[in-house]
């Protein structure tokens, strides 16, 4: 009985509430492990920064249509140069990986690099040792881009990781690094997660633990400010909007004045007071070749955005039929008019609607399917107007005036021989 009983309310219970499909979505996420801004006086751009480049670089997009698409690089130059190339030069940038749906291809794969894309999914990677000398060495650095939709909920995902990042020939050393931002919408609302996290920090050999995401090391700043680099710290965020959400992380900061630290180091007396008296005024500034340098370890960022589906009603689903109810008839009995509103309490008579008889009406002799009557009625005219035409001129021609000598005239009966 017991059982009985509990079989019974669970046939009884509503079925749990399931999220509506999703109709039309637009997504998009990009990771980059490291990016380097370039200021330098030698590039006549009017733009900040002069150059660009991020290592282990992820891009996706993905849109209800459906349009994919995704590109990995492990050195990636901006977009100006990375897709401008080919309408400046008049070739691809090479260093890159491509995927695009529909367009194809489907998925491609270089050293370092792959990227794929489908209607339904697009994802790229980027994972390679980097090495710029006396500048940055990376190991373990690698991004991830994904953006996904299925029938509840559109996803897009950037993950950034490195195991250790050293820059300036080791002077700073980062270990532990990794950045992830994630995007979701189901249709009604949006939602998404930033974090960020680093293990260790090293300057000149010196170790700062980093014991709490939320602030610097104590001390970090104070051993960086011999060097000429100041450090702003990651800050994520995850902002709202309707049914779209967008989470984002802005790295690690390190801007390192580069005259600066060329004199911390003592090199600006060897540079300026032996080296360049040697050389001709338009090299010297060569030895200065930049001005400043930005370093952001860790950039990544996740947009969702989709709708509900909405259910189509089928074309021949009759539309809903509202009841009408007329006024009382008056005493003559007289129905009532047709702009006449209803009265509350009366019910209507039936609307009977003629059916056509299935049985042909007789047809008369003009009604010739598909031409009007009076068009037939002046087509036989005009041909009978013609033949009494046609009539009168062949008498003229042969000869409609009576014989003086009183013979026959017209064309001869020749059936009578």
């Amino acid at each position: 009985m017991r059982y009985a009983l509990v079989l019974l309310l669970l046939l009884l219970s509503p079925a749990p509430a399931r999220a509506a499909d999703i109709g039309g979505f637009t997504l998009s996420s990009r990771a980059a492990p490291v990016s380097v801004l370039l200021h330098t006086d030698l590039l006549p751009v009017p733009a900040e920064p002069q150059g660009e480049v991020h290592l282990s670089y992820t891009q996706t997009e993905l849109g209800s249509g459906p349009i994919g698409r995704s590109l990995a690089s492990s050195l990636w130059p901006g977009a100006a140069v990375g897709t401008g190339l080919p309408q400046l030069l008049g070739f691809a940038y090479p260093v890159q990986a491509n995927a695009a749906h529909p367009g194809g291809p489907a998925d491609e794969s270089k050293s370092g690099m792959r990227a794929t894309a489908g209607a339904a999914k697009a994802e790229s990677y980027a994972g390679a040792k980097q090495e710029v000398p006396f500048l940055l060495t990376a190991d373990g650095l690698s991004s991830t881009s994904v953006s996904a939709a299925s029938g509840s909920e559109a996803r897009s995902s950037a993950v950034t990781s490195a195991q250790t990042i050293s820059l300036l020939a080791g002077l700073v050393v980062m270990s532990g690094v990794k950045f992830e931002s994630v995007a979701v919408s189901d249709g009604s609302k949006g939602s998404g997660t930033s974090t960020f996290s680093v293990a260790e920090f090293t300057v000149l050999g010196q170790k700062f633990p980093v014991k709490s995401p939320a602030a610097p090391p104590d001390g970090l700043l104070k051993a960086l400010e011999p060097l000429g680099i100041t450090l702003a710290w990651p800050t994520s965020a995850t902002k709202v909007e309707g049914t779209g959400a967008t989470s984002s992380s802005r790295g690690l900061t390190l801007t390192v004045d580069v005259l600066a630290l060329r004199n911390k180091l003592g090199l600006g007396g060897i540079l300026d007071g032996v080296v360049a008296p040697l050389l001709p005024k338009e090299l010297v500034p060569l030895l200065n070749p930049l001005r400043k340098m930005v370093v952001i370890v860790g950039d990544t960022e996740a947009v969702a955005n989709a709708s509900a589906s909405v259910p189509l009603t089928p074309p021949d689903a009759p539309a809903p039929q509202v009841p009408l109810v007329p006024p009382p008839p008056d005493a003559g009995g007289s129905a009532p008019s047709p702009g006449t509103p209803p009265v509350a309490g009366v019910v209507p008579p039936k609307t009977v609607t003629p059916v056509a008889s299935a049985r042909a009406k007789p047809r008369s002799l003009l009604d010739f399917p598909g031409v009007p009557a009076l068009l037939v009625l002046a087509g036989l005219g005009v041909a009978g107007a013609a033949a009494f035409g046609m009539k009168s001129f062949g008498t003229f021609l042969l000869g409609g005036a009576p014989c003086p000598s009183g013979h026959p005239t017209g064309v001869p009966d020749l059936r009578n021989g």
